[in-house]
């Protein structure tokens, strides 16, 4: 009998860093609801679903005292990723190829669990078994993550669904059902001439399948299996392997307060705990997927988070001030911030401003919070307030659940902030570019688009070589038509052309890459 075969070694899964999956946001959101998580930089981590180790490896990376094992059935993306381990030397990685129900005590016990992009995709029996590996192996502290696809949002979407892969389905090879979907959508879309919600929602998803690379729309609406659940269901099922909802990785949807104050009002009369609180609020913004902590039954949260909990955290902010000038910190007048996607926040706090000054020239770095409260009072003058601690505390956790304006970290988050004498780069993100990719893993778990500058400049970034050397390495590159140089938008060919136009770039361009946390020197 001939095995099945398996998807993703047909069309492998781009492996890349979830940063609201990282050990450290997990162990910030723990903290702030009064539980007490193992310290990240010596964690035990599991990843179930790992793929080539894209999540994972740059973890093993950043906290060389930290065991990660990732577990993937499918042989091409477990080979893939074995090789960039090897070639990054990340010795405190390991990639095995099993099931999930392979999954046995031998593998021991970790701190944290993470199950990104599987739980709805994989038959109940392997759902369960995911639970089961949450409640059995899970530290008696530890947090487990696991994401999924949720009604009632997934109802509209499964229609689309149903309809691609209704057409798709009479085609046999990967490529083939892809552009066959796309091309159906777009049929609807363009063809369906009534009024209504239904052409608004057809139009809604094929602007959504237009942005969505192949590989995602194959595994998320072309796989056999894909069952989402209320969230409710979900909190019922971890409950009979006896876990508990801790919360989410984004803490803002869990604010009611977001709804404004005659919503949030009507939600307090009608739901009695947070888990029907959380469920009242998807049936509100439709939602339709989720990415739950869950802790064993008997940690209990403290959803009202104590602004005091931050005092062992670490602090980043991208929020720059909107308006020309610097900005009054000693005065109460208003300043409002913008973050890097867009959303603004105003405050008049003189202390908080300070922090935000503080944050910003530091920015990409993050802070300690008692080293930020020390360097904002600094900037105010005038000797400290006792409540000076509280108040930015406070400040700082009304702005981090409010908005994505502030960070919060369980552990430093360490690179060079200007690049050195022989700058080198973080080693998997050398790897993965020499290896052809385009995108790499920051030191903030972040995924970064390179330019064509980066991409011949970032392997050989080893810290070997000196600015000059850089320049003479990458003008070979460009005399053997590697590379590209232009001056006023026409190319160079000449070698002294070439590297004089190289010198006058180079130094922005590893100060891009220093900004960007992709280097370690």
């Amino acid at each position: 009998m001939t095995p099945p075969v398996n998807t993703y070694d047909e069309m492998p899964y781009d492996s890349h860093p979830y940063a609201q999956t990282h050990p450290s946001r997990l162990a910030v959101i723990a903290t702030l609801f009064g539980l007490s998580p193992p310290p990240v930089e010596t964690a035990r981590v599991l990843e179930l679903g790992a793929a080539a180790g894209g999540n994972i490896i740059p973890v093993g990376e950043a906290f060389p005292r930290a065991r990660l094992v990732g577990v993937d059935n499918s042989a091409r993306q477990v080979e893939d990723g074995r090789k960039w381990v090897a070639a990054a030397g990340v010795g405190n990685v390991e990639l095995k190829l099993a099931s999930i129900l392979d999954i046995d005590a031998g593998y021991g016990e970790f701190d944290y669990v993470i199950a990104h992009g599987v739980f709805s995709w994989v038959p109940t029996e392997v759902r369960e078994k995911i639970l089961d590996v949450c409640a059995k192996h899970l530290a008696p502290n530890g947090v487990a993550y696991v994401s999924y696809n949720t009604y009632p949002g997934w109802h509209m979407r499964g229609m689309i669904r149903d309809m691609m892969q209704y057409h798709s389905r009479r085609f046999a090879a990967p490529k083939e059902q892809i552009g066959q979907a796309r091309a159906l959508l777009d049929f609807l879309a363009s063809s369906c001439r009534q009024e209504g919600p239904y052409p608004a929602l057809l139009k809604s998803e094929l602007e959504s399948v237009k942005n969505q690379a192949d590989h995602y729309l194959y595994h998320e609406h072309l796989e056999q299996v894909n069952d989402p659940v209320y969230f409710h269901q979900f909190v019922e099922m971890a409950g009979r392997h006896g876990l508990r909802f801790l919360g989410e990785a984004r803490v803002g949807t869990m604010v009611t307060g977001n709804f404004g104050p005659d919503v949030e009002k009507a939600l307090k009369r009608v739901a009695t705990d947070q888990i029907q609180t959380e469920q009242y609020m998807d049936f509100l913004r439709n939602r339709m997927f989720r990415e739950t902590l869950l802790v064993h039954r008997d940690r209990v949260p403290n959803w009202t988070i104590k602004p005091e909990s931050i005092h062992g955290l670490h602090v980043a902010s991208s929020g720059k001030p909107v308006g020309p000038g610097e900005p009054d910190i000693t005065s109460e007048a208003t300043v409002q911030y913008k973050t890097r996607t867009g959303m603004t926040l105003s405050t008049g706090r003189p202390l908080l401003k300070a922090a935000m000054a503080v944050l910003g020239r530091r920015w990409p770095e993050t802070v300690p919070f008692a080293e930020l409260l020390r360097e904002a009072r600094g900037l105010l003058g005038g000797p400290a307030d006792p409540a000076d601690a509280q108040n930015l505390a406070l400040g700082l956790t009304n702005t981090y659940i409010s908005s994505d304006l502030v960070e919060l970290h369980a552990a430093p988050v360490l690179f060079a902030r200007t690049p050195g004498e022989k700058p080198e780069a973080v080693r998997s993100a050398r790897v993965r570019v020499a290896d052809g990719g385009k995108a790499v893993a920051n030191r903030r778990h972040e995924l970064v688009k390179l330019t064509d500058l980066d991409l011949r400049l970032v392997p050989l970034l080893d810290g070997t070589r000196t600015r000059p050397e850089l320049i003479e390495a990458l003008t070979a590159k460009a005399l053997a038509g590697e590379l590209h140089v232009q001056r006023d938008g026409k190319p160079l060919a000449a070698a002294e052309d070439i590297r004089a136009a190289l010198t006058a770039v180079l130094d922005q361009a590893l100060k891009n890459l220093a900004s960007q946390a992709l280097l370690v020197n």
